[in-house]
């Protein structure tokens, strides 16, 4: 295996170029299906410009051999994707297992791995994901990073979110490896048994949660290590990113900066992230709201990291990929949320070979993305010269030590929904409110971080408010802000808004998304400290914004733009030029 990697590396490799900014991704299924692919390029023919980059799937715990004879496969499509001005890229899927995925006996082209392999759950029984620590695994991510990289030469790869510890549990990984290394890293003296009773007690705060979150990312941060060390060894040029969680579930780690400095390496090569995960289906469109507060948490940190971050992805995942799961215009709708919420681009699935639809419907996707593309790119450029506005939850420097592991409270997408501009902690705002959870995490000298801020008070307020606690809710940010506050809209109407501020505290824009069913009759957007007197409004279906009447009023700074109907579940921005 050795001489092949060599013998294809002498080839060369592309060079790795910018980023991408549209992504469309592709099952493994794929490499079987050579003509299906021949037919969905066709679309991207008559659709030029609609995606920038293929990433092509595939992982779990196979020989060398057999992981090269698959890159060789999907390698094969290159000269049709260059051909029409995409490039190719790879996602390693089941990077450390997906539950049942890496159960059961091996099967043929399996990779053998010994018993202390696997991850020991608090139960002390194996679970079904390697353990991050083990060097057979290291040795494996090694060896199957440099097969790809030299086989099919991606411009970038992609560790899939299956590098956390478990799948959606506050665990970790209990071996005898692990819980040596977290001794020797916390001077400690633990066994399972008495960190599993500390870590999961009822205790409101116990400081060992904060000190077992920071193992655990320093964990997945030694996998990654393997991947970044594979590509040096072999001199590839290719990028190398992550596929993150919720950034607001904290047990893989308080945030992704140890697994993105480790993949960035001794070189501090930029490296990318895919935030998101969930809203799958249409007929829970709400889902995408509180998703997108989670994608914005991640977007907002990436910002503070500096060049370390190249890229910040959205992931829209679309399973199993049925035309009635999600529409195509729904698919824009939710991308532009997260533009909007922080990303600077995106990466969309939609069509599997072993679940197909006709294919004119991906026809219609690919038509439909490159018509949202000028609106993506202008949404684009506005969030990468700002930060997301408006009101957050305030977040306790205590809440690695609080139970549950878990940064969100349900306050935030009650009001979020309720159109009221809500922000995440991490985006820089000085205007905060408190909740319970709020108030559990906080420490002494958090008090004076609130001091510096304007605080205003929402422990009454429901999950559906009535308009006139809305309202009252509207006029204690206002006063509390001094008129500052960025955005307000009085319509009864379930809205999210999402308000892009320069680092001049100017608005550069302002993002709605009608929550809902019907339209929003006309709207009488108050904004405060635009960046111009000059608005423009653009959605999806727009390929050039039109101009938004304005007027000023009496109050500093502030002017009114008036908004016509937005349709039910449409979203689009106001921009200031």
């Amino acid at each position: 295996m050795k001489t092949l990697i060599l013998s294809l590396l002498a080839t060369g490799a592309a060079a790795a170029g910018e980023w991408p900014f549209v992504v469309i991704r592709h099952t493994g299924a794929i490499n079987n299906a050579p003509d299906v692919f021949e037919r969905l390029m066709e679309s991207h023919r008559r659709y030029p410009g609609a995606c920038d980059e293929f990433w092509f799937a595939g992982g779990g715990r196979k020989t060398n051999e057999l992981i090269a004879e698959e890159a060789a496969k999907f390698a094969a499509f290159r000269p049709l994707c260059e051909k029409t001005g995409i490039r190719l890229s790879y996602q390693q899927g089941l990077t450390l297992g997906h539950g049942a995925s890496h159960d059961g006996p091996p099967k043929p082209g399996d990779r053998i791995f010994p018993d202390d392999a696997w991850q020991v759950g608090r139960d002390g029984k194996r679970m079904h994901f390697f353990c991050p620590r083990s060097p057979a695994v290291l040795d494996f991510q090694r060896d199957f990073t440099k097969t790809i990289l030299t086989v099919a030469k991606p411009d970038s790869y992609w560790l899939d979110d299956d590098l956390r510890m478990g799948v959606s549990k506050p665990d970790g990984c209990f071996c005898p490896r692990c819980i040596a290394a977290f001794n020797a890293k916390t001077g400690g003296s633990w066994t399972r048994e008495t960190l599993v009773a500390k870590l999961y007690s009822e205790a409101v705060r116990e400081p060992v949660r904060a000190a077992w979150i920071a193992f655990n990312a320093e964990s997945l941060g030694v996998f990654a290590a393997a991947t970044r060390q594979a590509a040096d060894e072999i001199g590839s040029p290719c990028r190398l990113a992550y596929q993150a969680v919720w950034s607001d579930t904290i047990y893989t780690g308080y945030d992704t900066k140890p697994i993105l400095e480790a993949l960035s390496g001794p070189d501090r090569k930029p490296v990318g992230i895919r935030p998101g995960a969930g809203f799958y289906i249409e007929s829970e469109p709400r889902g995408m709201v509180k998703k997108c507060m989670s994608v914005a948490r991640e977007a907002e940190r990436c910002r503070d990291w500096g060049p370390l971050v190249a890229s910040v992805c959205y992931e829209q995942e679309t399973y199993p990929r049925h035309v009635l799961h999600k529409s195509p215009g729904a698919i824009m709708t939710e991308s532009a949320l997260a533009i909007a919420s922080g990303c600077d681009s995106i990466s969309l699935y939609w069509y599997a070979h072993t679940a197909p639809e006709p294919l004119e419907e991906y026809d219609r996707f690919v038509r439909t993305l490159a018509a949202a593309r000028p609106y993506f790119e202008r949404l684009a450029a506005s969030t990468r010269r700002t930060r997301l506005g408006g009101v957050a939850r305030f977040v306790g420097s205590a809440a690695a030590e609080t139970a549950g592991f878990d940064l969100r409270d349900p306050k935030d997408f009650d009001l979020a929904c309720a159109g009221i501009p809500v922000t995440v902690a991490e985006s820089g705002t000085k205007v905060w409110y408190l909740t319970e959870k709020s108030r559990a995490e906080m420490t002494d000298a958090d008090k004076a971080t609130l001091a510096a801020g304007a605080v205003v008070k929402v422990d009454d307020i429901e999950k559906y408010p009535i308009a006139n606690r809305r309202t009252k809710l509207l006029d204690d940010l206002d006063a509390a802000t001094k008129g500052a506050f960025p955005v307000r809209i009085d319509a009864c109407r379930p809205l999210r808004i999402l308000p892009r501020i320069r680092s001049d505290g100017a608005l550069d824009s302002v993002t709605i998304l009608n929550l809902s069913i019907g339209d929003t009759d006309e709207l009488k957007v108050r904004v405060r400290n635009a960046a111009s007197s000059k608005a423009v409004w653009q959605d999806a279906k727009m390929s050039a914004p039109k101009p938004l009447p304005c007027a000023a009023v009496t109050a500093a700074n502030e002017q009114v733009v008036t908004l016509a109907n937005i349709a039910g579940w449409q979203i689009g921005t106001i921009f200031f030029e």
